[in-house]
């Protein structure tokens, strides 16, 4: 977005302190939603107009993609031309949808109805990194062993083919093969992003949901169908755990925006999101700029962290598909 919006000195200024005073690790978890990714860089772009910085990030789907582009440049800049990407994105660009493609997908020729190849070659033009511990602050991108079932946390290795890994919605798009793994979307295993956060020692969590603006808008076509069942079905799991772990650590969920009926398969009102998104983070930002630091963990949430050390997510580092 060429238009910048000042936060105000005043809330930034405090917003800065509290991030100097926080005891421990912060960390962004940004979830899937296709489309409505874009909802996340205008939180992006408030979060860091407030000098609120990441120490990590975990994404899955979309949410993969827009963290690993701002853990390579985690500043005012970096949300700048990640929203210009954005607002560069037309629908057949993500998913262009091949006839042929798709009948042979129906078919059972293929395991999907439309190529990776536009996304590949978005990520390919944009990213400015090739690995993914080669980014200024860590970065974990979340998958499911379409074998198991079980989500796996990607922190090394070429970037790409983990991100496509992550955004393989089954059916969709193909999997992907890394190393001994055929992996797909992210959001189709109970992944435990926030869990994943506390795993790696955050005690402050900004969640950078997608929400729900295509609640009154129903799809009229399969893929939208598609896409906004999974995006509903990690949504309610995403809210499910923020409740489950709020009182573990300090979890911060940004609002969304339910104003706009837009599907996730729909880039036509993709300013508009950034926008909205962005001033009511703002606003968001500067009420949480007041509030004492929570003082957590408590004895229940001491004994989440405990058992989470028993159940953490298996990493593996990606490697080219095969």
């Amino acid at each position: 977005m060429k238009r910048q919006l000042d936060l105000g000195s005043d809330s930034t200024s405090a917003m800065s302190r509290r991030a100097g005073q926080a005891p421990g690790k912060t960390a962004f978890v940004l979830s899937g939603g296709s489309s409505l990714g874009a909802i996340q860089v205008g939180m992006i772009q408030a979060l860091m107009e407030a000098g609120i910085r990441p120490d990590f990030l975990i994404g899955t789907s979309v949410g993969a993609i827009n963290a690993t582009w701002l853990a390579a440049q985690p500043d005012p800049e970096g949300a700048r031309r990640l929203a210009e990407i954005w607002c560069g994105l037309r629908r057949q660009d993500v998913f262009p949808f091949s006839p042929w493609a798709g009948a042979r997908g129906l078919l059972g020729r293929t395991n999907h109805v439309i190529s990776n190849a536009g996304l590949r070659s978005i990520l390919e033009k944009n990213l400015t990194v090739d690995r993914l511990e080669h980014t200024a602050v860590p970065v974990h991108v979340i998958a499911t062993d379409l074998k198991s079932a079980r989500a796996v946390m990607i922190s090394s290795g070429p970037a790409i083919p983990a991100l496509l890994a992550s955004s393989a919605i089954p059916g969709v798009f193909p999997p992907v093969t890394i190393g001994r793994r055929v992996l797909v979307d992210g959001g189709v295993a109970d992944h435990r992003s926030i869990a994943a956060a506390l795993e790696l020692g955050a005690t402050r969590v900004f969640v950078l949901p997608t929400g729900y603006p295509w609640v009154s808008n129903q799809p009229t076509n399969a893929l939208g169908m598609a896409l906004h069942a999974l995006a509903r079905f990690v949504e309610v799991r995403l809210e499910a755990e923020v409740h489950a772990y709020r009182d573990s650590a300090e979890v911060l969920v940004l609002p969304t925006v339910d104003t706009v009926p837009v599907s996730p398969a729909d880039f036509s009102r993709t300013p508009e999101l950034i926008r909205l998104a962005y001033k009511s983070s703002r606003r968001y930002l500067a009420a949480t700029a007041s509030r004492p630091p929570a003082l957590l963990p408590t004895k229940a949430g001491k004994s989440r962290l405990a058992a989470l050390r028993q159940v953490a997510l298996p990493r593996m580092a990606a490697a080219p598909a095969a």
